[in-house]
């Protein structure tokens, strides 16, 4: 089981990284990490993420998104990679990550929840539903707000990943960096593919 774990992790490279933030039963700030992340529609926005046991048990994240139904996803980026990387550690449910790794609770901006301020984007999630796979329980969100700071995103709603800088998961301790982007444009034989008027047939 071990060995198919890394070579998931180490062939289904990069995976962006879902740094979630939650409200525990008791008040309590927490926020950690999750690699098997993905957006999974646009319209409506849905995302998702994978939260493995701890031995059986289940992480507070999960156990908090059950309690609260409202959760953030903030994207990590370069300047917090060492906080993000040490919040995976195993910290108690009355123990804020928060403050052991040095990052700011802020709160959101439409939901009842908390953001890491020192992230660029804070996407505001509402609990769809969760789902058990395996030993993992995948959890479904919609966002129902974009935060993004000015500083990454253009007029017309691109983001700048050079100044983004986001980072992803490659295996282990292991990051990546985008800290470049390659445009392509097509290249086909226009009379094979279809148009918009014959895709509406």
């Amino acid at each position: 089981m071990k060995d198919v774990y890394k070579l998931v992790t180490g062939t289904i490279v990069p995976r962006p990284i879902a740094f979630v933030s939650t409200i525990g039963i008791t008040g309590v700030y927490n926020v950690a990490p999750f690699s098997f992340f993905n957006a999974v529609s646009g319209y409506p926005p849905i995302l998702m993420f994978a939260i493995s046991d701890r031995d059986g048990q289940k992480k507070d994240t999960l156990v908090n998104i059950e309690h609260h139904r409202e959760f953030v996803v903030n994207i990590v980026t370069e300047p917090i990679l060492q906080s993000m990387h040490d919040s995976s550690a195993d910290f108690r449910p009355d123990v804020s990550e928060f403050a052991e790794v040095g990052l700011t609770p802020v709160p959101a901006k439409k939901i009842n929840g908390v953001a890491v301020k020192e992230s660029p984007v804070h996407l505001e999630c509402k609990l769809l539903k969760i789902e058990r796979i395996g030993r993992n329980d995948v959890v479904f969100g919609e966002i129902v707000y974009f935060d993004i700071s000015d500083d990454i995103i253009s007029a017309d709603l691109k983001t700048d990943m050079g100044k983004m800088r986001p980072v992803a998961r490659v295996a282990g301790p292991r990051y990546s960096i985008i800290k470049e982007e390659i445009t392509l444009q097509k290249r086909f034989d226009a009379s094979k593919v279809l148009d918009y008027e014959e895709r509406l047939r």
